[in-house]
């Protein structure tokens, strides 16, 4: 890991990355990175070199849930990930406005399964991309296969040529290549969602680092994940927190930050439970009983508690997931619009540990701003949020901007699977409009 995104320098660094995330203000040429910058036709020429100084500016990414490179090569004609053809493309978030459009999961299945040729998959998918291709989540899919492909839309005539290219490009170096020479993106940091704790298949390096994920061995606790670490028994709350101590002594130095996204789980209310109160608890756990909804909230909160002051210790930025929930049909609105009132009494309970709150939480972004201006250990994270609402996104930015220091928000972040995606979103966000 090169000193300039040492973890310890995380804030910093990317704070300092805001620039290139600044509103321009206009609408610019769609292959914007392929084309060198975006065009300005009616702006003029300060529009003209602001484009020029983003799209030459490399961005700090702060958010993407990116496999190992190399199990998407090994794993390429596997069924554990989407097929390589465009139905690829369709498989993360796209998902569920094609689904919420009214497409079938079934039929959904099959676009990014094996079964269907890539026409037969056009025709299948065509319908309900025609109800949904205005929103951020279809036009990232655009703006991928510009950069990418050289292509300004899917349709049938072309989904041949640009799976063929799709395919052909998974080798290794791929994810370099996009990441760093089509995306432009200096460092990206990656929460593994195939590791419970911490990714450790491979190495961090100049590109890539990796979150400390803390849901299993906290506010959303797995005991399977604790003892896999644990040294001995784990029957005790105290044995527990050792463990915890013993996962942030091994992975503490080697990360970027601590990820929990428990917010889709749970409220983020979590209090100060004494470990008097949570030793029977985490007892009755380890021995098979059964604990009610309370009772296992009640030690969530410890632990979380616990694994926070870990964090602080070891100088690491907490990224909780704030907001919109990724999917369909299953979002609690009323938990959603709790999680920053839930989280201000973390940041007084905890005033020397950062709290990156991702996503802008979403719906409820202003509220955020507010957040970011009165506590000095909240920040603010756009991740995600250009494509859930790319509007939304483009006037929180000018917003935060003449409310709150600027050093507190982060601006890039794609929180995505597939590493294409990234390089759409990139060339998208980069000019700061929504058109």
């Amino acid at each position: 890991m090169t000193d300039a995104v040492n973890r310890r320098k995380f804030i910093g660094a990317t704070g300092t990355a805001l620039s290139v995330g600044l509103g321009i203000g206009a609408t610019g040429d769609a292959a914007a990175l392929k084309s060198g910058y975006p065009s300005f036709p009616a702006a003029g020429a300060v529009y003209e070199d602001i484009a020029a100084l983003v799209a030459q500016t490399p961005f700090i990414d702060t958010h993407e849930h990116l496999p190992p490179e190399a199990e998407r090569i090994n794993h390429k004609d596997q069924d554990r990930h989407p097929a390589p053809d465009f139905g690829m493309l369709f498989s993360h978030y796209t998902d569920s406005d094609l689904q919420v459009s009214g497409m079938a999961h079934e039929d959904f299945k099959q676009l990014i399964g094996r079964s269907l040729t890539p026409k037969e998959k056009w025709k299948l998918v065509a319908p309900w991309y025609d109800r949904c291709r205005h929103t951020g989540y279809q036009r990232c899919v655009r703006e991928s296969i510009r950069a990418l492909y050289d292509e300004d839309d899917i349709s049938e005539s072309n989904c041949e040529k640009i799976s063929e290219q799709l395919s052909k490009d998974i080798r290794p170096g791929f994810y370099r290549h996009i990441l760093r020479h089509v995306a432009h993106i200096e460092h990206a940091h990656v929460n593994g969602l195939e590791s419970s704790v911490f990714r450790e298949s491979e190495s961090a390096d100049d590109l890539i680092s990796f979150d400390l994920w803390t849901v299993s061995i906290s506010s959303g606790l797995k005991l399977r994940t604790l003892r896999r670490y644990a040294e001995g028994d784990l029957v005790t709350l105290d044995q527990a927190h050792k463990t915890i101590d013993r996962i942030f002594e091994k992975f503490g130095p080697k990360a970027i930050a601590v990820k929990n996204q428990s917010a889709y789980g749970r409220r983020l209310d979590y209090a100060a439970v004494s470990d008097e109160d949570a030793a029977p608890l985490f007892q009755r756990l380890a021995q098979d009983e059964s604990l009610n909804g309370t009772e296992m909230k009640a030690l969530q909160d410890n632990l979380f508690r616990h694994v926070l002051h870990c964090a602080t210790a070891f100088n690491l930025p907490v990224k909780l997931h704030t907001g919109y929930f990724a999917g369909h049909n299953v979002m609690d609105l009323a938990r959603v619009r709790e999680n920053l009132c839930d989280i201000a009494r973390l940041a007084q309970d905890f005033p020397n540990t950062i709290f990156v709150l991702m996503h802008i939480a979403y719906p409820y972004q202003h509220e955020l701003i507010a957040f970011c201006k009165h506590y000095a250990n909240i920040y603010a994270d756009m991740c995600w949020s250009w494509i859930i609402d790319p509007a939304s996104a483009s006037r929180f930015l000018g917003e935060f901007m003449m409310a709150a220091p600027a050093c507190k928000l982060f601006t890039f972040g794609g929180d995505y699977i597939p590493v294409e995606l990234v390089a759409g979103m990139r060339a998208w966000q980069g000019r700061g409009s929504p058109g």
